[in-house]
């Protein structure tokens, strides 16, 4: 009998069914030259064996397969380091190990970018070794002569794993991380030419790729709000009001709200360094440009219930918040209440953020040139250099607030405020 996928209620039912059945399978299959209690199966296997164990995850759960044991701690044992790169050439292993480090401790990049960096770079590398038949990836970086040799590996390796990967969204992310490790291996000496510099054009992977899930139009929001009661309004007002990413809006905790700022300056979130994915180590910020009332008239209420701790979506134990994937249920059921169907599926909590995001990117010429503007009145060429290193974060805060508060309360505001 099939396993009924649709009727998984939670993470947790998926993870029980691959400990249970995916890894006996893997166990019992010939073709399998892998250990379960260590690695995952490829995407290939996965995807041919229980198809619909990944398109559930990826519908439903906005994960990829290595997003999801990276969620529930597969594979059960982890290698040491060295044996988890797969890889048996060690100065290799301490070169990838080196730019992860640098990503977290110069740059200041959060372990949520970091460890996919880590998953897609640990796939390219075994899966070069697996190819061209040696884990060294250092040696011919070094020798001028064997560049075009070199690049062809590469390209046969990312020839596998066009098979493999499934958007053309994947793809892309996987070649960024490979060719950004290669860039830091020439600028540390490591390297003298970058092999895959050229690889979007050489398989045509430069034109934009198609997200799965696009952003709520202003109807879809206003059925949702409509239907929604005062958590999943709170929800989605974090989500497409300011933009939050779902955990993000999920944890969110009254410490982190600035809701009476200096005279100048705009109620915002504020998140310490490091804590948001792709942030560096100053502080980030999240501007609210709508319903800081009806903010205050959520702390008052829940204010007022026994062993509350401060999440603005506390979960069935009130000093715990919700969980993404309650997010996740709350949005669907929403969608089937207000009939909103995207693309002809549930909406979901992402699409409340590409809601905010779309008006973002509308605006951004406008945040860009009014940096341009204090870069040139510093002598700056570099308006970036202007942003990092002369601009504090709430001058930065001021001028995308200024840039997006028409645009928020003409788009969002009066989709809002009738229910807040």
């Amino acid at each position: 009998m099939k396993p009924t996928y649709a009727r998984f209620d939670g993470l947790d039912e998926f993870e029980r069914f691959y400990r249970e059945e995916i890894v006996s399978a893997l166990r019992s299959d010939p073709t399998v030259d892998l250990d379960p209690t260590h690695e995952t199966p490829t995407y290939a296997w996965l995807k041919s064996n229980y198809s619909g164990f990944v398109e559930r995850l990826r519908r439903d759960y906005e994960l990829s397969p290595g997003q999801f044991y990276d969620e529930v701690g597969l594979p059960p044992e982890k290698l040491d380091d060295s044996a988890d790169w797969g890889l048996d050439h060690d100065p290799t292993v301490q070169a990838l190990e080196d730019y992860l480090e640098e990503l977290e401790r110069d740059r200041g990049r959060a372990a949520t970018t970091v460890e996919p960096r880590r998953s897609r770079l640990k796939t390219y590398a075994t899966t070069y070794r697996a190819t061209n038949g040696t884990g060294d990836l250092l040696t011919p970086l070094l020798d001028e002569t064997a560049k075009p040799d070199e690049i062809a590996r590469v390209r046969d390796t990312f020839r596998v794993l066009d098979d493999e990967l499934g958007t053309l969204a994947s793809k892309k992310k996987y070649v960024s991380a490979v060719k950004n490790w290669y860039t830091f291996l020439v600028e540390m000496g490591r390297g003298i030419y970058n092999p895959a510099e050229n690889l979007l054009n050489r398989f045509g992977w430069d034109e934009d790729p198609r997200y799965d899930h696009p952003a709520l139009s202003r109807d879809d929001l206003a059925a949702l709000l409509e239907v929604a009661d005062a958590d999943s309004r709170f929800l989605l007002l974090a989500l497409a009001g300011w933009g939050l990413r779902p955990v993000e809006a999920c944890e969110l905790h009254v410490e982190q709200l600035v809701l009476d700022p200096e005279e100048g300056d705009v109620p915002h979130v504020a998140f310490e360094a490091g804590e948001r994915k792709n942030a560096r180590r100053t502080r980030n910020t999240v501007e609210m440009l709508v319903g800081v009332d009806a903010v205050r008239e959520r702390i008052d209420a829940l204010s007022d219930r026994d062993g509350w701790t401060g999440y603005l979506l506390p979960g069935q134990s009130p000093d715990r918040p919700i969980s993404t994937a309650t997010a996740r249920r709350w949005i669907r059921e929403l969608g089937s209440q207000a009939n909103v169907r995207i693309d002809g599926g549930h909406p979901l909590p992402k699409m409340g953020r590409r809601t905010w995001y779309r008006l973002y990117r509308q605006q951004r010429p406008s945040i860009e040139a009014g940096t341009a503007a204090v870069a040139a009145a510093q002598g700056s060429r570099d308006a970036g250099v202007s942003d990092r290193n002369y601009l504090d974060e709430r001058t930065r805060r001021q001028a995308r607030a200024d840039a997006m508060r028409e645009l928020v309360r003409d788009e969002l505001a009066a989709i809002f405020e009738p229910y807040l």
